[in-house]
């Protein structure tokens, strides 16, 4: 297949285009045996829940504002809390009880795979990708304080796309932020929680996890799903065909699968490039310069707590996600924007040129022909005007923060697994 034909410009690549490969062809993206992101794995410790960002602010360890906005930072917009109650509704099933004998179907992983990818595709999983769910990637204790035990070698990842078209039209931190990612996971959860219980019928154990509920890292089994490289934005993949602009449902099963390996596309060096992201964040929570080592992986380490206390507490919309309103590679699909992708991968020596061409021809500007929303907040149970809405556009011009110091917490500074009281954090 051309790579033309590859990239949906044929009238009738799709027709012949394998369901188990998915609407994006990645079989066209170079695969190597190691992710491009140095993972040490005798060096990583399991996370147990309670560190995480919004558990944290949940607890009080982000302050008091963050502490009381946490509980409604999603549903003070009525389109995200409409979707997250749908969501709600589908974790009981998202485990369940596993047949007592196996379906008689074929034991060949490579075939089982391709059936469960088309099943995914067939459910409308933008990507998929399959690997194994290293023990890393569970979560080592639930927020309960619970010991979490490796339950399956495999994980299928599913990839969401949040939405071009909105997202284009948005400043990225306004009041259809949190809808977008609601959006993306009422799908994952409906996709994930059907895939999981087909398999269980199969007479093999899985589980779906889901933004809900999950006991695993979605981002470490996404990168070796090969469904893209970490980037600057920080602890979130980006897919060469869709960007950051996505989110993540996992399965972990026993059903013996074959693995995708991690993909190369060169985003190592375009994002050691490229600043846009960290130009354009609104809480200065992404980095500017180098990657670090943090908990046995080198990445550019962003800020969790700024990140999360501005997601939380946002006055002029509801979450954000204005670092992945803004990449290069959040794009459309149209022709330039495929051709311009083709030469970031393929000539590295243009990948300066094409961040410089991002701005010139200024994407990250919203545009007023897909807004199709109201600015609304939901305040104890009213629905009316906001006080604020955030409108940004582009940061020409900006440059990169003297010292630009940042307050990471180390496994030795996360609470422990079994915290309930708060731990405040010492950004000193």
């Amino acid at each position: 297949m051309e790579w033309g034909n590859a990239m949906g410009l044929s009238l009738f690549s799709k027709r012949k285009r394998p369901l188990h490969l998915g609407p994006y062809p990645m079989e066209k993206i170079k695969r190597v045996d190691e992710t491009t992101t140095l993972i040490i794995d005798d060096e990583v410790k399991r996370t147990p829940a309670r560190a995480n960002g919004f558990f944290r602010a949940r607890f009080g360890d982000f302050g008091e504002k963050a502490k009381t906005e946490v509980k409604r930072f999603v549903i003070k917009s009525p389109v995200s809390a409409a979707m997250r109650r749908a969501i709600e509704t589908l974790v009981p099933i998202q485990d369940g009880e596993t047949a007592s004998e196996k379906a008689p179907i074929p034991n060949d992983p490579q075939k089982l795979s391709e059936h469960i990818k088309a099943f995914s595709y067939f459910l409308d999983s933008d990507l998929t990708g399959i690997c194994e769910a290293k023990d890393y990637c569970w979560y080592s204790h639930d927020l309960e304080g619970n010991e979490l035990k490796v339950k399956h070698k495999y994980a299928i990842v599913l990839v969401i796309d949040q939405g071009f078209h909105t997202m284009d039209s948005a400043s990225g931190d306004d009041w259809i932020s949190s809808a977008q990612s609601f959006r993306a996971y009422l799908r994952g959860s409906e996709i994930s929680s059907v895939i999981a219980d087909y398999i269980r019928r199969l007479g093999y154990d899985a589980r779906a996890h889901t933004n809900a509920d999950s006991l695993v890292q979605h981002v470490p089994l996404s990168l070796l799903a090969g469904l893209g490289e970490m980037s600057r934005i920080g602890e979130m993949i980006l897919n060469p065909f869709i960007g950051p602009r996505l989110k993540t449902a996992v399965v972990t099963t026993d059903m013996p699968l074959a693995i995708d390996k991690p993909i190369d596309f060169g985003l190592q060096d375009f994002c050691n490039k490229c600043q846009k992201c960290a130009r354009e964040c609104p809480c200065g929570a992404i980095p500017w310069g180098e990657k670090i080592m943090y908990n046995g992986y080198e990445s550019w380490k962003p800020d969790s707590e700024a990140c999360t206390k501005y997601r939380t507490t946002n006055p002029g919309g509801s979450a954000c996600g204005r670092c992945m309103k803004m990449c290069p590679w959040n794009k459309e699909g149209l022709m330039q924007h495929r051709l311009a992708m083709w030469m970031a991968i393929k000539l590295p020596f243009t990948r300066r040129f094409l961040i410089w061409l991002d701005d010139k021809w200024r994407y990250g500007e919203r545009n007023p022909e897909n807004r199709w929303w109201f600015d609304l907040e939901t305040v104890e149970g009213q629905t009316g005007a906001p006080v604020k809405t955030n409108e940004r556009d582009l940061s020409l011009g900006k440059t990169p923060p003297k010292g630009n110091r940042f307050a990471v917490y180390t496994p030795d500074d996360w609470p422990v697994f079994n915290e309930k009281e708060t731990k405040r954090a010492d950004r000193k």
